[in-house]
C-alpha cells in the first residue's frame, strides 16, 4: 500500500533502499543542514533502512517516490504519542536533482493527511535551521506556523545555531487542508 500524493508516492522502505540511501547520506550537500554525521559504510545504511522498516508503536518511516516510481527520499514521524496525539515530522530529501520540485512540500502534505485523517494524531510538530529556508518555505505551504526559537539549539559547521519550532494541530489543517 502506498499514500498517494499529488506527484508523489510513500511506501514502506525496502532493502534495495539502502544504496541510494549510503550515496545521500555521504554527501555533504544532502547534509548540510543536518549537523554533524560522520560517513557510514554500505552495512550501516542496510541496517539504519532495515531499522527504520520495522514498525514500532512511537515512529513511522516512509520512502518517497515520484510519479515515476524513483526513490528520492525518506519522510516520518518519530515520538509519536497516542495520548497526547501529536508527533514529530522530519524529511530528507537527498536526489539532489529533485530539490526545488515540490516534491517536499507534497510529502510533507501527504504525510500530514495520513497523521491527521487515519492515525487521528492532532498536533505534529517539527525543527528547523532558520537559514533553511526552502525547508521553512515548504513547510509554511503545508500550514506550520513558528512557534518559538531554541537559542543555540544545535551545533553545526563549526558553530551554535538557533532552531525555530513549527507546529501544525489538526483543527487548523481542516481549515485549510494540506496540499
Amino acid at each position: 500500500m502506498a499514500l498517494s500524493g499529488k506527484n508523489i508516492s510513500l511506501r514502506a522502505l525496502e532493502a534495495e533502499d539502502a544504496r541510494p540511501y549510503h550515496e545521500w547520506i555521504n554527501d555533504p550537500a544532502t547534509n548540510q543542514w543536518r549537523g554533524v554525521y560522520h560517513p557510514i559504510s554500505n552495512a550501516e545504511a542496510l541496517k539504519w533502512i532495515e531499522d527504520k522498516a520495522r514498525s514500532a508503536a512511537d515512529s513511522l518511516t516512509l520512502a518517497i517516490d515520484t510519479a515515476q516510481g524513483e526513490f528520492v527520499g525518506i519522510i516520518g514521524l518519530r515520538g509519536i504519542c497516542s495520548r497526547s496525539r501529536r508527533a514529530e515530522i522530519w524529511i530528507y530529501l537527498g536526489a539532489k536533482d529533485q530539490w526545488g520540485r515540490g516534491i517536499g512540500a507534497d510529502a510533507i502534505g501527504t504525510l500530514c493527511r495520513y497523521a491527521f485523517e487515519q492515525m487521528n494524531l492532532h498536533r505534529i510538530w517539527l525543527e528547523s535551521d532558520p537559514a533553511n529556508t526552502a525547508a521553512v518555505r515548504c513547510y509554511e505551504k503545508n500550514g506550520f506556523v513558528k512557534e518559538g526559537t531554541f537559542k543555540d539549539g544545535y551545533f553545526r559547521h563549526g558553530s551554535y545555531r538557533d532552531t525555530i519550532v513549527m507546529g501544525l494541530v489538526r483543527t487548523d489543517w481542516e481549515g485549510r487542508q494540506c496540499p
